[in-house]
C-alpha cells in the first residue's frame, strides 16, 4: 500500500534538489558569454616609408667614407607600433641589409598610431686602402619590420 505522506516528502524533496541544482547547472552549461571570447588582432595596414636623404661619399677628404640617411616611416594604424626597421642597399654590386645594434634598455623603435618615426643615420668610417674603397651606395628599400608581442 502506498503512503501518501511518504510519497508527498519525495516530492517536496525532489523539488529542493532541483531547485538548488538548476542554478549550477544553468551555471556550467548555460551559454557563454560573447565578452568572455579573446578578441581577434586588428589587422594592421603597412608601415610606409619616404626616403628624406640617402647620401655615400667615398671620399670625405679626412681619409674617410660616410653614409648618412634619413627614412621616415608613416603608421597609419589606430594603434602605436614597435619593431625595428631595416635599410637594403647597394654596395658596389653586393647587396647589402646590416643588422643594427639595438640598445640594452629597450631594443625597439615606437611609432605612434597615425604618426611617424624618422631614423637617422651618419658614420663616417676610416679607410683602409687593404680592404678597398666602395665607390657607391645605392638606396634599394627599406621596411619596417614590426615586433610579434
Amino acid at each position: 500500500m502506498i503512503n501518501c505522506d511518504e510519497l508527498f516528502k519525495n516530492k517536496i524533496n525532489l523539488k529542493t534538489k532541483v531547485f538548488f541544482l538548476l542554478p549550477f547547472f544553468l551555471m556550467f552549461f548555460g551559454c557563454s558569454n560573447d565578452n568572455d571570447a579573446k578578441p581577434e588582432k586588428e589587422t594592421l595596414k603597412a608601415i610606409t616609408y619616404e626616403v628624406l636623404l640617402f647620401e655615400y661619399t667615398p671620399d670625405t677628404g679626412n681619409n674617410t667614407s660616410r653614409l648618412r640617411y634619413e627614412i621616415k616611416f608613416t603608421n597609419p594604424n589606430n594603434v602605436a607600433v614597435k619593431g625595428n626597421y631595416k635599410i637594403t642597399y647597394n654596395a658596389d654590386g653586393l647587396i647589402l641589409t646590416p643588422i643594427r645594434r639595438a640598445p640594452n634598455d629597450d631594443p625597439y623603435d615606437k611609432i605612434g598610431a597615425n604618426s611617424f618615426y624618422t631614423a637617422s643615420y651618419d658614420v663616417e668610417t676610416a679607410l683602409n686602402p687593404t680592404l678597398g674603397t666602395i665607390k657607391s651606395i645605392k638606396f634599394l628599400s627599406a621596411e619596417f619590420v614590426l615586433a610579434d608581442l
